[in-house]
Formats: structure tokens, sequence, C-alpha cells
């Protein structure tokens, strides 16, 4: 089956530049090659060994990691099957850990849980974790019994349970459900049950399975008031403890570093269990962003094209005069030029230059039109 051409006059099959990452830019990462294989390197190690782990992502404001967790999150469900991956963005109006607990659940592909589900509770140990998890949570195990084997109501009712978005009583008695959950307690043992039940539902065949945790913008966690971020530090913390096996959790933050110390937000015990070596996402040099334009049109040019300059419908010169725009409007402040800011500028540029292509009126984008669409565009503070 041949790839569908969008854009013929560009020799793209689809719009290169997308400053919000979508599953056709997630497959691959442009430029950062050293990321890249040490992203690969952890996705194997977590795949084939069964301890958990948590890890840090540190990134400067706008060079990409929000994409980077996708790209994680792609090669999970791609190559690295066992691992079950839930990206969540820690919310900018979360006021307490179950603010974080209802991204989590929202997050799940309830898909993997039931079959996860089925797995264990067909399995022979199935009477021994049915009473376990009856002794510790009755109303979750009832909520999991009809999640799986309810009808459509009774399914949709154990989903707004575990999303805490039903609290008629009445409602929940329906299938066995005492009371909403309200405490982050509840929101705990919720969580860790979900990772223990993935983590054994490939206990039959010998698998290791595992839940990938991956918390983006935790830098919001030091906007809250102290007693909520230590809630929530201490939540994470619990969590991590209560789950030896099959979890781990990556903490993502964007923000400048300042020597070598991690913020404070960060509580001494999610420190104390961190990986010693942080995944680094820093800005571009000047090469590499011209690498990183060179990789994006290059992921999306049309398989059957010709064209022998390999940055059309721009030239390696009005690509680098991109580049040079950036750092020239940056004045005081850190020249690097980053990943999103690449992303914006060149979409500017591409979107001006689209149509006139199309119609034979520009053969290519050189310097000047670069100039001209740029002139007048400011950066914001995280450009």
């Amino acid at each position: 089956m041949s790839t569908p051409v969008r854009y013929p006059h560009l020799h793209l099959i689809d719009w290169p530049f997308r400053v919000v990452p979508d599953e056709s830019s997630c497959s691959f990462m442009a430029d950062r090659t050293r990321l890249a294989t040490e992203i690969k390197a952890l996705l194997r190690n977590l795949s084939r060994q069964p301890i958990s782990s948590m890890h840090l992502m540190w990134a400067w404001f706008g060079s990409g990691k929000t994409h980077a967790l996708r790209h994680i999150e792609y090669l999970c469900h791609k190559e690295f099957v066992n691992i079950t991956p839930i990206y969540v963005e820690f919310p900018k109006s979360a006021r307490n850990f179950l603010d974080i607990y209802r991204t989590f659940i929202t997050g799940i592909d309830l898909e993997v849980l039931s079959n996860a589900y089925l797995e264990v509770f067909t399995s022979p140990v199935k009477d021994k974790i049915s009473k376990e998890l009856n002794l510790d949570f009755h109303d979750l195990s009832n909520a999991l019994m009809f999640l799986y084997s309810g009808n459509s109501e009774q399914q949709e009712t154990a989903i707004k349970w575990l999303r805490t978005e039903c609290r008629e009583k009445q409602v929940l008695k329906s299938i066995g459900i005492s009371k909403p959950i309200q405490t982050v307690e509840d929101a705990i043992r919720i969580i860790t049950w979900i990772i223990r039940i993935i983590n054994m539902g490939g206990a039959s065949s010998g698998e290791i399975c595992r839940v990938l945790f991956m918390l983006d913008e935790y830098q919001r966690a030091g906007g809250l008031r102290k007693p909520s971020m230590d809630e929530v530090n201490g939540c994470l913390h619990s969590i991590f403890n209560r789950c030896p096996n099959g979890f781990s959790l990556i903490i993502s933050f964007s923000g400048y570093p300042e020597g070598n110390r991690l913020p404070a937000w960060l509580s001494p015990e999610i420190r104390d269990r961190l990986d010693k070596k942080p995944l680094l996402l820093p800005p571009l040099s000047e090469d590499e962003a011209l690498v990183f334009i060179k990789d994006i049109l290059e992921h999306f040019r049309n398989p059957s094209s010709t064209i022998s300059e390999a940055c059309f419908p721009f030239t390696e010169e009005s690509a680098y005069a991109i580049v040079k725009m950036i750092q020239t409007k940056k004045g005081k402040r850190q020249d690097e030029p980053k990943p999103r800011t690449i992303m914006h500028f060149s979409n500017l540029v591409l979107q001006e230059a689209e149509p006139l292509i199309e119609r034979g009126a520009l053969k290519i984008i050189d310097g000047d039109f670069v100039s001209n669409v740029l002139h007048g565009i400011s950066l914001t503070e995280e450009d």
C-alpha cells in the first residue's frame, strides 16, 4: 500500500513542523541521537528486569520534553509491549494528590486493565488474590469485577467511581460499592492494586509486565502550598514503596539548572530513590539545530521523491537563517535554539511559502524569504 502524499509540491507526505507532538511525529526523535539511545537502553532494561525504579527527565524550557515522553510511549506500544505506559500532565489547577490520581486513572488503557484482570482472576492464584483484594478494598474488588464483566451501564458506573466522578451512593450500591473515593489512602490503594494486577497479568507466561507512569510538568508541584506539595511527594513515595516490582515512575519537568542541585520541591525521599543518571534535554547548538530541521524534513519526505536538496523546500542556507534569526531575537537571553522555537519559526515560514510553491510563484525558500517572514516576529519568555 503506497503512502499518501498530502503535499506533493513540497515533496512531503505530511506537514512536518508540529509544536504539539502527535502520533506521526512521535515515532522518531530529530537530532537527539544520544537521548534516543539512552531511552532505548532504559526501556530495554525495564522490559527485562522486575525491580521498580524511579527516573528523572530534566529539560530546559521548550527543549522537547513532552515529545520525548510521547516517543517513549510510542516505543512501549511498538517494541516494548510488556511495558504499559501511562502519560499524564501534572494538572495546572492541582490542589492535592487526588488530582494527580484522577489523571492516572484517566490515562490508563482500560482494555489493558481488563485483559490483565482476566489473566489474574482465571489463574491458579485467583482465590488468593481475590481474598486479599476483598479484605484490603472490597469496593475496588467489585468495581474491577463489573468493569470486566458488567453490562455497559455497570461498566460506566465503575469507571466513573474510579475517576471520582460518581458520588451518588444509591448508584454505587447497584454495583456493590459502599462509598465514593474520598481520601488519598483510597487513591494510593487503587493505584497500587492496578499496578499489581497489570504486573501479575503476564505471570502465567513468565513475562515481566511493568507499568511506566510518566508524570510531565512536575515543576508545577513547586506552585502548591507546602502541605499539598508534601502530600504529592509522599503519596508517590508510598506507591513506589508498595510496588517493589513492575513499576517505574518518570518525573519530568522543565527548568534551568542551578549547578547540579535538584529542585527543592522534590522531597528527600524521592531524591533518594531516583536513578542517578537523569535524562537531560538541553537546548541545541547551531549545528544540532540544522540537523534537527533536516531530520524532521527527512522523516516526512515523500519516499518516491528524487529531490536533491536535503532541506527542500528550504535550502540549507535558509534553514540555517531560521536558526540565526532565533538567536538574534533572543538578545541577552540564552542563545541556544530550542526545538519548540525551531518548530514554531520553521512552521511560520513554511505556512507563508507553501501556497506560493504550489502555484509556482516560489521555487524554493531562500534566506531573504525567511528574513521577510520572521522580521516582525517576537519570542515569548518560554521560547
